[in-house]
């Protein structure tokens, strides 16, 4: 007969008997003496501790072993043998902070007394013998199932004095060693050794140089890294290895340092030209000598409506309005336009349309963690005040060096901890280190706060602050040294060791906890103080309001509960007043069952108060809004700050965290620093109790002799003025990048960028007062100017100016203020909220009305789902930061154009607004208004005649739907001013 199969529950059950009575039994006799690592506390860690601190190795604490456990972490040891109170391990332990509570495995009094008497007693271990036999066999194992696989495949390349890439693969201990690059296998994680991923892909053996391994032979080297204990062989070698490797720390040579990235920046004389008419600042003789030389020019001024036009956008991101039209046009003083930009830079929309530009650089979102779905997204509370510290800055023309300066140390520029009061210069300085916030965190969750992830943070920020402020990308050099630009693996782990103290892998704060008040601590304890004594009487009145209610929801209750069967009343009545986490397992399925169907709602209640207690609730809820008005509360700054002392950092071999390498100690890029300057020097003066890492990172950054920091901005400027960066990769100078146009050009604008005080509106004029800019971007069919098309068709040397594509916000923005709908004055503030429609577009929310009139800056956001018109139009989705945005023409553009609501709605408030301008029936007036309020020009004759036919044919075809003539004549008005917003030549700045 087949024997009867035990039901799995039964196994379960049996199981659990079993091993608790076997830990009972432990306990028990353990009781009585020393407990020992491998006999006590070793079941322990394995059931609840190693799938962070076992193969994985969080934080460098190995808990597999008692040498491993003893050894401590990256930041020193965790046990003090004989002293469990001054463990950092027990400490943690017995404060229930280990495991993490989301991991939902809480130590019982039994297990962390264990933990206390084993380092109480010094820490007891069997280990040496254990070791010795555990080593023994896993060398047995290695050379009777996986060197044989290796020698019929591998060891021609990787054996010998000097194997290919540092791996040899002839016995246990080369290749546990690693290649050049780092561990080859990772024990107990098949799928994250490289070794897996190189003969699994065929990369390895190479195509040519022998048979693949075929699925047997990969099954076996999977199995055996999975179930091997290479630990205890690596523990007999000795601790982490101290020392680089030459592939880890490659020197930087002097032929490094001659690269044009690398060397500091010097003006060279500006060049003289034959055409001196066209030149109006140093800036055209640098274009004009590359031009003249070619044999071009520059193309004719733009018009001066078109220039004006250009300007307004450029710099503000708004059309001119009709009467500064008019009023610039009469003006024909010399240097009107002069005058023009003055005024641009003074308006406080300057600081909306370029801190834009900032915030797409910096990768700013208003939330946090990973944008997940239309619906739900974690708001990074206050997050908007360093979008407002953005735009102050650049309306106030902030330097650009203090500007840097204040957004990567700001905290470190004034003792804010021991501050009695808060200044606005210190909140200010707070809210700066914003810029540092803004990287994709997903910490938030218990369940993903491990060290992988929190060096995700670290790599993100690494990620945006190299390609924001010193153009070269470093990603590269996370894994292993730079394989084009002179960037050593320790230089890449060295500089993000200037972050560390802050975000401290070993020491995190979530971003839910990662922000400051934006009120010192005397007065954040005096609001508490305050508060406290105004919650006693708050809670008295609560809980007499509830007291009176409560007989009503009781009735309602018993009211409810008489549909459920009679024999579940009780039960599910039971459930409903349990804590959740009282709650047994019947409790828990009654409340998911009938809960929400037995919720009683508070205006349930309120329809069946009688008057009496209808009047004394009313009175109560009087009260307690008076009450609730008189307590006090403080803002969030979203800040980043040092939590401690700065961590022990190492690199990470193959940028896993699994595979620590030699320590390293905090500095800069080596190549961009003066030869033996590189290292981290404590600067001065650094106020209150902080590292001054990210402080010395930004006088590194400022210093007039940095190679990048000013050439990287001066381009970064060029590029959102004339379409196209002197260096076209604005976010990688590096040689993989592409060399300047104009080098020299570059350098001298970088130069006097830094002599003039790095400011930015000083750059802005020289740039739009240039000859270079006010050219018309129009083709020249045929004549002498043609030869331009040929000689330099993608017009690098701008022989023309660039005709380009708004940016998202600014096309939103033209709409609203071509309708007369736009809010210019309600600046700054929290993010307005989106809200997704039944199709999943996402809307502006309809909490406040007034809202959708605003600036687009000021809308909420997010990583992945931002407004869906902003979309279409390109808007960047930031999983680190946008350099450069990407420019698109596609269908979704036209039918957002001919069919979307939003334009549709602009369209009918531009028509009311041409008819104010133009009143009465003749379409003349009218035509020459829409096109002044849509492109800031009027129309030629042909134009007008078309709109003339348009408004005809239109208001004909309204009228056979039976419209009234009036509305007929609005809405065939309507439909002109919708094809205007949705032309060409909106979308583009000319």
């Amino acid at each position: 007969m087949p024997e009867r199969q035990e039901n799995p529950v039964s196994i379960l059950r049996r199981r659990l008997a079993v091993l608790i009575g076997l830990t009972a039994c432990l306990a028990m006799a353990a009781w009585g003496q020393t407990p020992r690592f491998e006999r006590d506390v070793l079941p322990i860690f394995t059931a609840n501790c190693l799938s962070c601190h076992g193969g994985t190795s969080m934080a460098g604490l190995d808990l597999r072993t008692a040498r491993s456990a003893l050894k401590g972490s990256h930041n020193g040891p965790v046990i003090v043998k004989e002293d469990p109170d001054n463990s950092l391990l027990y400490q943690r332990v017995s404060k229930r902070e280990m495991p993490p509570p989301a991991f939902k495995q809480t130590l019982g009094d039994a297990e962390i007394e264990t933990i206390r008497r084993w380092i109480e007693g010094g820490a007891l271990s069997d280990e040496t013998a254990l070791v010795a036999v555990a080593s023994s066999e896993e060398l047995a194992r290695f050379e009777r199932d996986i060197l044989p696989i290796f020698q019929s495949r591998c060891v021609a390349c990787h054996a010998g004095g000097e194997p290919m890439g540092g791996l040899g693969l002839e016995t246990l201990e080369s290749l546990l060693k690693g290649s050049t690059n780092g561990p080859v296998i990772l024990q107990g994680w098949s799928d994250k050794s490289i070794l897996i991923r190189k003969v699994s892909s065929r990369a390895m053996p190479p195509p040519g140089a022998g048979e693949p391994l075929d699925e047997t032979q990969i099954r076996t080297l999977r199995n055996w890294i999975d179930t091997a204990r290479f630990n205890v062989r690596s523990e007999q070698a000795g601790s982490e290895r101290e020392t680089f490797s030459a592939a880890e720390a490659p020197p930087i040579t002097e032929q490094d340092r001659l690269y044009w990235a690398f060397r500091k920046p010097v003006a060279q004389p500006v060049p003289e030209v034959k055409n001196q008419r066209r030149v109006r600042t140093p800036i055209d003789k640098f274009v004009l000598s590359k031009l003249e030389a070619k044999g071009l020019s520059f193309s004719p001024d733009a018009p001066k409506v078109t220039l004006m036009r250009r300007a307004y956008l450029d710099l503000i991101g708004l059309p001119p309005s009709p009467e500064e039209i008019d009023a610039f046009l009469a003006d024909t003083k010399p240097q009107a336009y002069e005058r023009l930009i003055d005024r641009l830079l003074a308006s406080p929309h300057y600081g909306e349309r370029w801190g834009r530009h900032w915030l797409d650089a910096a990768g700013y979102t208003d939330i946090t963690g990973f944008d997940a779905g239309p619906e739900t997204y974690e708001l990074l509370e206050g997050m908007w005040r360093y979008r407002d510290y953005v735009v102050r800055s650049f309306n106030s023309d902030k330097p650009y060096d203090v500007f840097l300066t204040e957004q990567l140390a700001g905290d470190e520029l004034v003792d804010w901890r021991s501050a009695e009061k808060y200044t606005p210069e210190i909140v200010e300085l707070l809210t700066a280190t914003g810029y540092l916030r803004s990287v994709y965190d997903r910490t938030d969750a218990d369940i993903v706060n491990l060290l992988v992830e929190r060096y995700d943070v670290l790599f993100g920020l690494m990620e945006k602050v190299s390609t924001n402020l010193v153009g070269l990308t470093l990603g590269c050099a996370r894994c292993h040294s730079h394989k084009y630009d002179p960037i050593p693996q320790r230089d890449y782990y060295r500089f993000l060791s200037l972050f560390t103290a802050a975000y401290n892998p070993t020491d995190w704060k979530q971003p839910k906890n990662r922000f400051l008040p934006n009120v010192s601590k005397p007065d954040e304890e005096e609001i508490a103080r305050h508060n406290a004594e105004i919650d006693r009487p708050l809670e008295k009145l609560k809980e007499e309001l509830a007291r009176l209610r409560r007989p009503y929801e009781e009735r309602l209750l018993d009211t409810k509960l008489q549909e459920l069967p009679e024999e579940i009343r009780v039960d599910t009545k039971a459930a409903l007043e349990t804590e959740e986490e009282e709650r047994n397992e019947v409790q828990e399925f009654l409340f998911k069952k009938f809960g929400e169907k037995l919720e009683v709602t508070p205006e349930e209640v309120d329809k069946v108060l009688t008057e009496e207690d209808k009047q004394a609730g009313e009175n109560f809820e009087e009260k307690i809004k008076t009450l609730e008005g008189y307590r006090r509360s403080f803002g969030k700054v979203q800040a980043l700050w040092d939590v401690g002392s700065p961590p022990s950092i190492r690199l990470l071999q193959r940028g896993a965290v699994e595979s620590p390498g030699p320590r390293v100690r905090p500095g800069f890029l080596t190549v961009l620093s003066p030869p033996g300057k590189s290292d981290f020097v404590r600067p001065r003066p650094v106020k209150g109790e902080t590292s001054g890492l990210r402080l010395a990172l930004a006088r590194w950054l400022t210093n007039r002799d940095h190679p990048l920091t000013a050439r990287v901005m001066v381009n970064r400027i060029w590029y959102h003025r004339f379409g196209r960066g002197i260096v076209e990769t604005i976010e990688n100078f590096g040689r993989q990048g592409a060399r300047p146009t104009h080098p020299e050009l570059l350098d001298w604008l970088a130069v006097d960028f830094m002599e003039h005080g790095w400011r930015m509106q000083r750059l802005h004029k020289m740039m739009m007062t240039s000859t270079a800019y006010r050219q018309s971007s129009r083709r020249p069919a045929d004549g002498k100017r043609a030869a331009a098309r040929t000689t330099d068709p993608e017009n690098r040397l701008l022989w023309r100016m660039n005709l380009r594509r708004l940016e998202a916000e600014v096309i939103r923005d033209s709409l609203l203020e071509a309708s007369g709908k736009l809010d210019r004055e309600t600046m700054g503030g929290p993010a307005i909220p989106l809200k997704p429609d039944s199709d999943g577009l996402q809307m502006i929310s309809d909490e406040n009305p007034d809202d959708k009139w605003r600036r687009s800056l000021y809308i909420l956001s997010r990583r992945n789902y931002p407004l869906s018109f902003l979309e279409v139009f390109d808007y960047p989705l930031i999983q680190t930061n946008c350099n450069r945005r990407i420019n698109s023409s596609t269908p979704l553009q036209s039918l957002a154009q001919l069919n979307g609501p939003f334009l549709l709605e602009q369209a009918q408030h531009m028509a009311e607004r041409v008819s104010q301008m133009a009143p009465g029936r003749e379409p003349t007036r009218k035509i020459a208004s829409a096109y002044l309020l849509a492109l800031s020009r009027k129309p030629s004759e042909a134009e007008e005649q078309i709109g003339r036919a348009h408004l005809e044919k239109q208001e004909k075809l309204y009228l056979l739907g039976n419209v009234s003539p009036e509305q007929a004549s609005r809405m065939a008005l309507a439909s002109m001013c919708q094809m205007l917003l949705s032309s060409n030549e909106l979308l583009y700045v000319e």
